[in-house]
């Protein structure tokens, strides 16, 4: 699996068997202190799959990067290796890694949605805006749009959509700021992830001639004044047809 540690390609071994990282001491050695920590020692012991077991260095956190984006992985140190870097399956599972075995490539199961332009969101207000998808991303795919935790972290929702990729490789972001400051995101930021739909999700076609129902609505049923508490009755099914025509 090809990963970048400063800036530095190496050719990480995905051992299947294993859930642990593990990094030789002397491509530990080689890095600089900006990504990786220091080491911290250990009592535990690695075992093999013939039951031998393998003193350890100790263990730091490094950063790589894949893919499917920058991450700080924590990292057991052992002398010797037969490969720099080694990541085991809790990793990948963690960030949704998925390795095609026909192609011997890394599949990308969800892509980084990135804002095209500056863009003020005003208190307590909702803003629809295009977001960039990644170029392996094609024209006419289908997927859905959710928060990424950079988003979050700002302040800032969107609505969860189902989305189509159109020919500019943009596809509509639902901006909402539910707080009482404006809040203020970059050019190049990530605002959303999107994931391609797959044989693992089932679109269902609306019936144009049934009727079309949502489920646990809460009704309000009289009009209400400032100050004025208010009264709702709960819905086990509405029928959204009687007061879409009202």
């Amino acid at each position: 699996m090809p990963v970048k540690v400063n800036h530095i390609s190496v050719a990480a071994l995905v051992d299947s068997g294993s859930s642990i990282n593990i990094i030789s001491k002397s491509f530990y050695d080689s890095l600089p202190d900006t990504c990786k920590t220091s080491i911290c020692s250990v009592s535990e012991k690695i075992v093999l799959a013939n039951n031998q077991s393998v003193n350890i260095v100790g263990k730091c956190t490094v950063k790589i990067q894949v893919p499917q984006g920058k991450h700080w992985i924590h990292t057991y140190i052992l002398t010797q290796s037969s490969h720099p870097l080694i990541l085991g399956t809790s990793y990948l599972i963690s960030k949704k890694i998925v390795l095609d075995f026909s192609s011997l490539s890394v599949s990308h199961k969800t892509a980084k949605v990135k804002l095209q332009k500056h863009v003020t969101v005003d208190p307590n207000s909702e803003l629809l805006i295009w977001g960039k998808v990644a170029n392996f991303i094609l024209q006419g795919q289908i997927g859905m749009c959710q928060n990424s935790s950079h988003l979050l972290k700002s302040g800032l929702l969107i609505s969860k959509a189902v989305v189509t990729v159109n020919s500019l490789k943009t596809v509509p972001i639902k901006l909402l700021n539910p707080t009482n400051d404006q809040i203020f995101i970059s050019r190049g930021d990530i605002i959303a992830s999107f994931e391609p739909f797959t044989e693992d999700y089932m679109l269902i076609n609306a019936d144009e001639k049934g009727k079309h129902f949502v489920q646990n609505v809460q009704l309000d049923k009289r009009s209400h004044t400032s100050g004025e508490e208010t009264e709702s009755s709960f819905c086990q099914t509405l029928n959204c047809e009687t007061f879409i025509n009202r």
